[in-house]
C-alpha cells in the first residue's frame, strides 16, 4: 500500500506532530508499506502541492485537522481515495483563545461559542467540511471525542480514539532543586500568566533532546493552560515517573488518573494549594510510587498497525 502522510510541522519542532512523522513513516515501511511525507508550512502552501502526492498515494493520513488537513481532505475527494485524520487539537478553540486571550477552556468554549471574527468563522467552516468529508476522524482521547461527536453530531462509526504515542518507563534524576517544569509554544491558551505568577520553569524553542533532559532532571511536570488534550510533554515526563500538576481541561485522566494533582487552571488558591502539596516529601514520593507501579506504553508500532486496521475497516 501507498501511504501519504501530511503534516504541517518539521522534524526540527518540538511539538508533538513533530515526532509522529517521521515514526510512523518508519513504521508503515516496516510493515512491508511505501510511504511518503509532505510537510507544508501553511494550509495555502498546501493547496498548491498536495495533488501530486495525492494522487501517488491509495490512502491518506494527515496529522491535524486545518492547516494539512483540509488540503489533504480536498484532495482525498478529488482522487477518490481514502483519508484518516488525526485529531490531535482544537484549531477553531485554539484561533480565539490566542486572539482574545480570554481564559476559555473548550468545553465553555462549545457549550456557548463566542462571537468569532472572520479569520476564526473560516477555521470553523472548514473543520465542518472537514468532519463531512473525512473517512475517519482519530482522536488521541476519549473526552475531547465525546465534545465533537456531540456538537458537530460525527456519527459513532466515523470516529475513534487511538492513543498517543506514550514512552517506555526510563530513569530518571532527583531533583534537588525541587523545580517545576513546563514546555511548549508560549501562547495565551498554555495560560502564561499563571507559569510566570508560580515561577515554573518554562521550557520553549528548544530541541526535543534538550526538552527530554530537563524533564529528565526536573521535580514536577507542570501544564495549567485552559485546555491540553493529551500534552506529549506530560506523557515524556510520566515516563520518567515525574509526578505532574495538571489542568482538568484535559483527557490525560484516562490514561492516569493517579500520580499527580488536577486542578483548574482558572483558580490560583487550588493551583497554589497542589505545589505546596508536591513540596510535602510523603505526598511526592506517593505520586512516584503510583507512577512507577503503572507501566503503560504504546509503542509507534502499536500505532502505525491501529491505523492500518482503521483502513481496512472502511
Amino acid at each position: 500500500m501507498k501511504i501519504l502522510i501530511t503534516t504541517g510541522l518539521s522534524a526540527g519542532d518540538v511539538g508533538g506532530p513533530a515526532q509522529y512523522g517521521p515514526k510512523l513513516k518508519n513504521e508503515f515501511e516496516r510493515l512491508g508499506h511505501v510511504v511518503k511525507i509532505s510537510q507544508y508550512a501553511s494550509i495555502e502552501n498546501a493547496l498548491l502541492k498536495i495533488w501530486p502526492s495525492a494522487l501517488w498515494a491509495d490512502k491518506i493520513i494527515a496529522l491535524d485537522t486545518f492547516s494539512v488537513g483540509v488540503p489533504s481532505v480536498l484532495a482525498s475527494r478529488l482522487f477518490g481515495k481514502k483519508i484518516l485524520i488525526r485529531v490531535g487539537g482544537d484549531f477553531v478553540w485554539s484561533a480565539y483563545v490566542n486572539r482574545t486571550s480570554e481564559p476559555l477552556t473548550l468545553p465553555g468554549f462549545y457549550q456557548k461559542m463566542p462571537t468569532l471574527n472572520l479569520k476564526e468563522r473560516i477555521i470553523f467552516f472548514f473543520t465542518k467540511m472537514l468532519i463531512n468529508n473525512a473517512d475517519f476522524l482519530a482522536f488521541n482521547t476519549e473526552w475531547q471525542r465525546n465534545i465533537w461527536e456531540k456538537f458537530y453530531k460525527i456519527p459513532e462509526h466515523k470516529s475513534g480514539v487511538v492513543r498517543n504515542f506514550i514512552p517506555e518507563k526510563r530513569e530518571g534524576k532527583l531533583s534537588t532543586a525541587k523545580n517545576f517544569l513546563w514546555a511548549g509554544r508560549l501562547i495565551p491558551e498554555k495560560n502564561p500568566a499563571i507559569l510566570e505568577k508560580f515561577r515554573i520553569d518554562i521550557a520553549t524553542g528548544e530541541s526535543h533532546e534538550k526538552v527530554l533532559d530537563r524533564i529528565k532532571n526536573c521535580y514536577v511536570a507542570v501544564s495549567l493552560a485552559f485546555t491540553d488534550i493529551c500534552p506529549n510533554f506530560i506523557l515524556e515526563a510520566l515516563s520518567f515517573n515525574k509526578p505532574f500538576i495538571m489542568t482538568r481541561e484535559t483527557g490525560l485522566g484516562e490514561l492516569f488518573p493517579l500520580g499527580g494533582i488536577f486542578v483548574d487552571p482558572l483558580n490560583i488558591e487550588e493551583i497554589e494549594n497542589a505545589i505546596e502539596k508536591m513540596l510535602d516529601n510523603n505526598v511526592y514520593n506517593r505520586y512516584v510510587e503510583e507512577l512507577k507501579s503503572v507501566n503503560l506504553r504504546h509503542s509507534w508500532g502499536e500505532l502505525a498497525s491501529e491505523f492500518i486496521d482503521i483502513w481496512k475497516r472502511l
